[in-house]
């Protein structure tokens, strides 16, 4: 067996999502609506052909709506980040996978106003929306461990990854993709942002904040995250400075978040 296709209702999963952890595989479909579905797994042979004879299937799988009644989605003019309130992608939405091994090089075409521009590394593609033009929705998904110096930089020396916009709606989600979704050694960090989306990643060892929406933020939604202690820095901040800090942001939501010995 090369690899394995996975199917939903049909239609063929991101290659990204199907992954090989050495005694087992996984498959995650990522963001479904509501609703019922069927998964398929077909077995690859180095040939490249499906063994169809090998299929396996499990139907009548049941996905519910994640909770949208909080404050982020107050007076809220359509889905939060990347998503519509369905759970489905926006129309037009881009999606880019972020892994250890790409976190440097992966590109996207970004809007910085005057002209389309070509834009390496996760931290480079979140810095075109400083210029108040880019709104495409953009999911940007992880895949495994991020360590710091995985990464080509960082907009925030104080906390890590920098989201920052300039009041414009960025229909912006940064998500994790199956368990182990986790940023190493930095936080994130939100400033002059509108209808950003944070959910299913870890954040631990961060210098000072796992996760800061900070300054004149509106419609932020952070979710199912796990942040744990940050780097000793001594006296009260022997475990990070904080872990989820709120400030300078209107309709703002934290669900479901797990803080581990923090």
């Amino acid at each position: 067996i090369k690899t394995y296709h996975v199917y939903v209702n049909g239609k063929t999963i991101d290659t990204q999502l199907v992954r090989d952890y050495g005694s087992y595989g996984r498959a995650d479909a990522i963001r479904l609506g509501a609703g019922t579905y069927t998964m398929r797994v077909v077995p690859v042979g180095d040939d490249g052909r499906e063994i169809a004879s090998c299929a396996a299937e499990a139907a009548n799988l049941n996905v519910r709506a994640i909770n949208r009644n909080g404050y982020a989605h107050h007076n809220a003019s359509e889905g939060i980040g990347a998503y519509n309130n369905d759970g489905t992608l926006k129309a037009g939405a881009r999606v880019i996978y972020v892994t250890k091994d790409n976190a440097k090089t992966v590109t996207l075409s970004m809007n910085t106003g005057k002209k389309e521009e070509a834009r390496t590394g996760i931290q480079d593609i979140l810095k075109a929306y400083e210029k108040g033009a880019e709104t495409r929705p953009l999911a940007i998904r992880i895949i495994g461990q991020l360590k710091k110096s995985d990464m080509p930089e960082l907009g925030s020396s104080a906390i890590g990854l920098q989201v920052k916009g300039k009041g414009q709606h960025m229909n912006l989600t940064l998500e994790g993709v199956g368990n182990d979704a986790t940023l190493h050694g930095f936080g994130v960090l939100v400033k002059n942002c509108r209808y950003v989306e944070l959910r299913n990643f870890a954040v631990m060892m961060h210098p000072e904040d796992g996760i800061s929406f900070d300054t004149n933020n509106e419609h932020l939604w952070g979710h199912h995250l796990d942040i744990f202690y940050g780097q000793n820095k001594g006296g009260d901040k022997a475990k990070g400075d904080g872990s989820f800090d709120v400030k300078g942001t209107k309709y703002a939501t934290i669900s479901a978040v797990h803080y581990w010995d923090s």
